[in-house]
């Protein structure tokens, strides 16, 4: 058995000759090209699926082996999975030569080996480097290119994979770093295996909400939570990234954007005492204002599939959707979000959380009571950052809650990462009407949207367009606005701990 430690990168074709230019600059102490065919098996139930083992058999030339891997670790582009290689008389493998401690408990062996069938194959070119880090360090480079293909289905392969031979994970990203610098290379967390399953069928990738599960342990650190929160967001973002890239899902690139605002709001919060994080700030700042557009292509999403009742009570309703369609592809290009990412400099940020992830954090050590004073603290900052707004007016209108949206939201995003050191029924029943608001300046937000398009109609149909509108919003207003005063009697959670 070993342990395979690997960084996965997503590139284009070109980026070949790129990659051989780099690496003349190290010691080759070996490189070859080969043809590689995989065939990926399972059971018909999905059992390997459910034990979170890989089965699969690889031939080429005069070679032929099976492999199972066992569930590993997977954090931002690098891979760490247990995994068995033995050699391979056929076509299908044979369960009972693999070690009989990997198999879960009460697994029937022979009942797998009857049930599996073969699900998909990835045919394949691999060129491969072996090559030398000047401290002495090995790292196995290679270079696929070719097709995954599963009945009529079928998707191009093109990757880079560097793998740990000798030396630190450390060395890994030093020469993970120097791929960063090129074009077209964006780092990958879905593995042949996953895309082939979905090729298949059997993996279906969906949008969904951001949940962080925070482990309950003993003794829990400052560093805990940070590492779990930007584990689970970068995760988030990552599986978000790819279905956009596969989908042109505008639902799916507004998920992106949720995970890079908490790992951004995360960092804000813990950067004065935790001097590792190397990141800068401004490089996630400068993600962001390429994102920015995003908000308001969501928003009008929201308009075209959510509000399809009230755009048909507008007169000309056909041509003020087509024209908020129209406005919609203004604000999202997927040419550009593909040249984002795709872009350098958007690597180097991803590459940059996934080598704090895997190098975890040392300096700080605190019992549950610090980090209860240290959340306490931030939230009480945040909300008085709130309070100073209008919030606290009599009344608000549209234009001052949407003022009070980033304050607000970051407040929610602060508890959210610190939610379960508090008593559920007190911190929800806090969070929860706060929530609502949000939501409410959410809608208001879209009706805002609805203006923009609406104020370039005929001046009748606007005259027709606003009287709903404004209907619409005062409804919502008033509703907002019986929540935000019952709120505000409420004393926040993180003081009655």
């Amino acid at each position: 058995m070993s342990t395979e430690v690997e960084i996965k990168f997503v590139v284009k074709p070109q980026v070949k000759s790129q990659l051989e230019i780099l690496l003349a600059d190290y010691v080759i102490l070996e490189q070859a090209v080969k043809p590689l065919s995989n065939t990926y098996f399972d059971t018909t139930t999905s059992q390997f699926r459910q034990f979170d083992f890989g089965l699969r058999t690889r031939k080429s030339l005069n070679f032929a082996e099976q492999t199972i891997k066992t569930a590993g670790i997977v954090r931002g582009g690098l891979h760490q999975r247990p995994e068995y290689n033995l050699p391979l008389d056929g076509d299908v493998p044979t369960l009972v030569d693999f070690p009989a401690e990997i198999w879960p408990p009460n697994t029937n062996i022979a009942q797998l080996q009857a049930d599996l069938v073969d699900l998909f194959t990835t045919d394949f070119e691999r060129t491969m480097w072996h090559i030398q880090l000047p401290n002495r360090a090995e790292i196995e480079v290679v270079f696929d290119q070719g097709m995954a293909r599963s009945g009529d289905n079928s998707y191009p392969i093109c990757e880079i994979e560097l793998e740990l031979v000798r030396g630190t994970i450390a060395d890994l990203f030093t020469l993970a770093q120097q791929i960063t610098q090129l074009d077209n290379v964006r780092l990958g967390n879905v593995s042949k295996a996953k895309r082939g399953y979905q090729l298949a069928g059997l993996y279906h990738p969906q949008v969904k909400p951001l949940v962080l599960t925070i482990p309950k342990r003993e003794k829990e650190t400052l560093a805990d939570i940070f590492l779990t929160t930007l584990t689970q967001s970068y995760a988030h973002w990552q599986h978000h990234e790819q279905l956009y890239l596969d989908t042109q899902d505008i639902g799916a690139l507004a998920e992106v954007l949720v995970g890079v605002t908490l790992i951004q709001q995360t960092m804000r919060t813990y950067i004065n005492i935790l001097p590792e994080i190397a990141l800068k700030q401004t490089e996630l700042n400068w993600l962001q204002q390429q994102l920015s557009n995003v908000d308001r292509a969501t928003q009008l999403q929201h308009v075209l599939i959510n509000n399809g009742q009230l755009l048909r009570k507008f007169p000309e309703h056909k041509r003020i959707s087509k024209e908020l369609q129209a406005l919609q592809s203004s604000y999202i290009d997927f040419t550009d979000i593909d040249t984002l990412f795709n872009s350098s400099r958007y690597a180097r940020i991803m590459l940059s959380i996934s080598q704090l992830l895997s190098q975890g954090l040392s300096s700080v050590k605190l019992d549950s009571g610090h980090i209860l004073s240290f959340s306490n603290s931030h939230l009480q900052a945040s909300w008085q950052n709130v309070l100073d707004s209008p919030l606290s007016e009599a009344q608000l209108d549209a234009a001052g809650y949407l003022q009070l949206q980033t304050k607000l939201k970051q407040n929610l995003l602060i508890g959210h990462c610190f939610s379960h050191h508090y008593a559920s029924e007190c911190r929800d029943k806090f969070r929860l009407p706060w929530q609502d608001i949000l939501q409410g300046i959410e809608d208001l937000a879209v009706l805002d949207m609805l203006m923009i398009v609406v104020r370039q109609q005929p001046e009748a149909i606007v005259l027709q367009i606003n009287k709903l509108l404004d209907r619409r919003q005062r409804s919502l207003l008033d509703a907002m606005e019986q929540t935000r005063h019952q709120a505000l009697t409420m004393r926040p959670y993180w003081l009655t701990e």
